[in-house]
């Protein structure tokens, strides 16, 4: 395949779905699209929409198909990569052993390639942002759920059974750590402060003006996120941390006691050495991370 061909990458997230075009340098190509993914509905409305999204893409954008490469999906998960289906996925419920990549196939006739969100979107940054020339890379994304991504010189890392990076599930005091580090596990820890509801970018949006309650929710997030990232600098030993998904938007909120936490459980030589940095694709990270599936 010629360099000069483009692919298309999307990004299937537990509420939004959104694609675009992407170039061989990770430049973007054209108008991209983002809709609702609406997960709760059947499963035959959820995957008219991740469809939809790439019909968008080439059509809107007068792309021909034979100048795509393929089609990059960057799905939440638990996924069977090997086989592209998404397994028992709790954020897309009616999606269970959904044959994804060769519904997608068939439906556009081009390669389809396929791994879960957050392996993709720090590929993406490995390649092109972030960790662009590093050759080990520890990926964290912080949205709906809580993922993590190993990447070594610019290939992810699956493990013997495709999980590796599946931290999200790990024993954290009374539970998981994904009920603290997500969105919905800031607006809990904000409700048990404050006995109010709130968004994580409401609880961002009043710690940013000031509220006691919501800078300590933020301050809490951060030592859970450095609770799970220590474990994972001692096995992996990275160059760079990259921090990704909505919720880097609010870093300088739960960083400073992210920082704090973590350089008194890691090994004292990578302290010396620690990079920790939010990622540089921004909202197209998915999307452009799942074209670099394709490349």
């Amino acid at each position: 395949m010629k360099n000069d061909k483009i692919a298309i990458g999307v990004d299937i997230g537990g509420t939004n779905i959104r694609a675009g075009a992407v170039a061989f340098d990770g430049s973007i190509i054209g108008d991209t699209f983002s809709i609702p993914i609406n997960a709760t509905d059947p499963k035959e409305l959820v995957f008219g929409r991740i469809a939809s999204s790439i019909s968008r893409v080439i059509t809107q954008n007068d792309l021909k198909m034979g100048d795509i490469r393929g089609i990059g999906l960057g799905c939440t998960g638990p996924l069977d990569v090997k086989r592209g289906l998404i397994l028992q996925c709790p954020n897309l419920p009616t999606m269970d052993f959904f044959p994804l990549r060769s519904s997608v196939e068939k439906e556009f006739g081009l390669p389809v390639f396929m791994n879960n969100d957050a392996n993709a979107m720090m590929l993406g940054e490995a390649i092109w942002g972030a960790g662009k020339g590093s050759s080990s890379v520890l990926g964290i994304t912080l949205g709906t759920g809580f993922g993590c991504a190993i990447i070594l010189d610019q290939k992810i890392w699956m493990g013997a059974t495709e999980t590796a990076g599946e931290i999200w599930i790990s024993p954290y005091r009374e539970g998981i750590i994904e009920e603290i580090v997500s969105g919905a596990g800031v607006a809990k820890l904000y409700e048990k402060l404050s006995g109010l509801k709130a968004s994580s970018k409401e609880v961002a949006n009043l710690a940013f003006e000031g509220d006691a309650s919501a800078k300590l929710a933020w301050e809490e997030f951060g030592k859970a996120t450095a609770f799970a990232l220590a474990w994972s600098i001692n096995l992996v030993d990275p160059e760079i941390v990259i921090i990704g998904g909505s919720i880097a938007n609010a870093m300088p909120l739960f960083y400073p006691s992210l920082h704090d936490s973590l350089v008194k459980n890691i090994c004292p030589i990578p302290v010396q050495n620690l990079k920790i940095v939010k990622a540089q694709l921004g909202d197209a990270a998915g999307f452009i991370g799942a074209a670099a599936l394709v490349f």
